[in-house]
C-alpha cells in the first residue's frame, strides 16, 4: 500500500519548519528557515515582512521535497501550526498592505486606556492594533480587505482562499458557533473591521487546495487539498497526545505555557483578572484548552546567560556552553536564593517585577544560573497549580520545547510537581499536531480517539526527598512575589 505523506508548515518567529510526516503523524524528514529578524521601528514595535514570510515558507518546502527525495504527488495533504495572533492585512488584490504585525507588539496600548475609559470589556489586541492603525496609519487601514495571522497568510498564499482557524481568532467567537462576536469592534470604534474578519474553520477542516502559481513556487502538485491547522500552543499538545482532560503539556519555550485539554461538558469559571488565563478553540469541534503563562521563561534564561556568561558564550558559542551549564547544575540542591522571572510582567499582571531574594558572600554566578532555573521552575508550577484548581490533578505531564532538552528542569518540574514528567519522542510537536490535523480531515484517522500518541523519549521521576526541599523554596517564592 502506497505511504500517505502529510506536509506540516511551522512558522514561527525565528525559523519557519516544514516536515513530512507519515500516516502515524512521525516526522521522516524536516527543514527549516531562518526568518527576517524582528523589526523594531520604533520602541515597542514588532514587525516582519509579509511577502519574504512567504518566499521563507515556499523555499523550506522546495527544500525539503528535494531533501526528502519523495515525489510531490506522494503529498496527500498540508496543514499549518504557528505563532498566534498578530495583524498580517491583505488588500483586494490579495497583496500583503505594510509588514505584518507580531503579537509581541504593543502600540496598542496607546489606545487601550482611551478605550478602556468608555469601556471596561477586555478587547483583543488584534481589533486594538486596528484602532491604532485607523488613527496612526489611515491609509493602511483604508487598503485592509482582510485581517489575518502569519499562517493564515501562508495557507492564503499557497490556496488563494481565506481562512483562519477556531483556535486562532482575530475576534472572540461566540462560544459554540463559528460566529464572531463583533460588539469588540464596536466598541473599539472600528466597526469597519467587521467585514475584514475572514471564515472560521477548524484546524482538520479542508479550506482549498494548492495552487497553480503556488505549486511553481513551492514545489508541491497543484491541487494538493490544504486544511486549516492550528495555534501553536494547541498543535504542541495535540501533538504531545493532550487531547482529553487530565492531561497537561508544559511548553517551555521563549514564553513558558501551560496547556490543559477540556472536556466540552466542564464548566469553567469566568476568569476574573484578564489575562490570569485562557481559552482555546481545538483542532475539532467539541475539543477545548486553558492556557497560563508566566510571560517569560527562555528569554529569561537566554537573558541571564547572554548577560553573565557572555566570555563563555563568546569562546565555546551556545549549545557547548548549555552542554556544561546541565553539567555544572545537575548536583545542586534546592536553593533559597528565590529569583523572580517576572522581567517583563505577566499576562495578568503588568506590575510584577523578576528580582533576586536571599543574596550573600559566597555566592557564585553559578549559584545564581540555577537560582534563574529553579525560579522559572516554581513560577510555571504555580501556573499549574492554579489550571488544577480549575480542572483537577493532572494525570499525565508532557514537557515540550526547547526547554525539554534540559535535563535540570525535566527533574526539577518532576521533583516540585511530585508526579512523572514525559519527554516526548518526537521534538517538532508542532509540526506532529499540524499533521494530525491533516490525517482527521483526510480521513487517515476518523476520531480524535484514533490519533497516534507520541512515543516518549524519556521520563523523569519524582523523588520524594528533593519533594519536601523544594517547598521551602517554593514557599519563599510565593510569599516574596511582587516585591519589588
Amino acid at each position: 500500500m502506497e505511504q500517505k505523506y502529510i506536509l506540516a508548515i511551522d512558522r514561527g518567529q525565528s525559523n519557519i519548519k516544514a516536515a513530512l510526516c507519515n500516516e502515524k503523524a512521525e516526522i521522516v524528514c524536516l527543514t527549516s528557515e531562518q526568518c527576517q529578524k524582528i523589526q523594531s521601528p520604533k520602541t515597542g514595535w514588532a514587525e516582519q515582512d509579509m511577502d519574504l514570510m512567504w518566499e521563507q515558507a515556499a523555499r523550506a518546502v522546495k527544500g525539503l521535497i528535494q531533501k526528502s527525495g519523495i515525489s510531490a504527488i506522494q503529498i496527500h495533504a498540508v496543514a499549518f501550526s504557528g505563532q498566534g495572533g498578530g495583524n498580517f492585512l491583505v488588500d483586494e488584490n490579495g497583496n500583503s498592505v505594510r509588514a505584518g504585525i507580531l503579537s509581541l507588539d504593543n502600540r496598542y496600548e496607546e489606545v487601550l486606556h482611551f478605550i478602556s475609559a468608555r469601556n471596561p470589556k477586555a478587547l483583543p489586541k488584534t481589533i486594538l492594533t486596528m484602532r491604532w492603525l485607523k488613527e496612526h496609519e489611515p491609509e493602511h487601514y483604508k487598503k485592509t480587505v482582510y485581517i489575518l495571522g502569519s499562517k493564515d497568510w501562508i495557507r492564503y498564499k499557497m490556496t488563494g482562499r481565506v481562512n483562519a482557524d477556531m483556535s486562532d481568532t482575530p475576534a472572540p467567537v461566540e462560544e459554540g458557533t463559528k460566529e464572531y462576536a463583533v460588539e469588540c469592534c464596536k466598541i473599539a470604534g472600528v466597526e469597519e473591521c467587521i467585514s475584514m474578519l475572514p471564515e472560521l474553520k477548524y484546524g482538520n477542516e479542508c479550506c482549498g487546495a494548492v495552487s497553480q502559481e503556488a505549486s511553481l513556487e513551492c514545489g508541491l502538485a497543484e491541487g494538493t487539498p490544504v486544511f486549516t491547522g492550528a495555534h501553536d500552543m494547541i498543535a504542541c499538545a495535540v501533538g504531545a497526545g493532550g487531547i482529553r482532560q487530565g492531561h497537561l503539556t508544559i511548553i517551555m519555550g521563549t514564553l513558558g505555557i501551560n496547556i490543559a485539554a477540556v472536556d466540552r461538558n466542564t464548566k469553567l469559571p469566568d476568569c476574573d483578572i484578564p489575562g490570569d488565563w485562557f481559552t482555546f478553540e481545538g483542532i475539532s469541534q467539541g475539543e477545548r484548552f486553558v492556557t497560563s503563562s508566566i510571560g517569560s521563561a527562555g528569554a529569561v534564561l537566554d537573558w541571564f546567560v547572554d548577560s553573565f556568561f557572555c566570555e563563555e558564550l563568546a569562546a565555546k558559542g551556545r549549545r557547548v556552553l548549555f552542554s556544561d551549564i546541565e553539567k555544572e547544575l545537575k548536583s545542586c540542591k534546592p536553593s533559597d536564593l528565590i529569583f523572580h522571572p517576572y522581567l517583563m510582567g505577566t499576562f495578568y499582571d503588568s506590575s510584577l517585577k523578576g528580582n533576586f531574594i536571599g543574596i550573600s558572600a559566597e555566592m557564585t554566578k553559578y549559584d545564581f544560573l540555577f537560582a534563574v532555573y529553579q525560579g522559572i521552575c516554581i513560577a510555571m508550577c504555580l501556573e499549574v497549580e492554579k489550571l488544577e484548581s480549575l480542572l483537577g490533578r493532572f494525570m499525565a505531564v508532557h514537557f515540550v520545547g526547547g526547554g525539554s532538552d534540559s535535563r535540570v528542569w525535566g527533574q526539577m518540574f518532576a521533583d516540585i510537581l511530585n508526579r512523572k514528567i514525559y519527554i516526548c519522542q518526537e521534538k517538532e510537536v508542532g509540526c506532529r499536531g499540524a499533521a494530525v490535523c491533516a490525517g482527521l480531515g483526510f480521513g487517515i484517522y476518523s476520531k480524535s480517539e484514533e490519533i497516534p500518541r507520541s512515543s516518549v523519549r524519556h521520563t523523569y521521576y519524582p523523588r520524594e526527598d528533593m519533594h519536601k526541599l523544594y517547598k521551602r523554596p517554593y514557599e519563599l517564592f510565593v510569599k516574596t512575589k511582587g516585591n519589588k
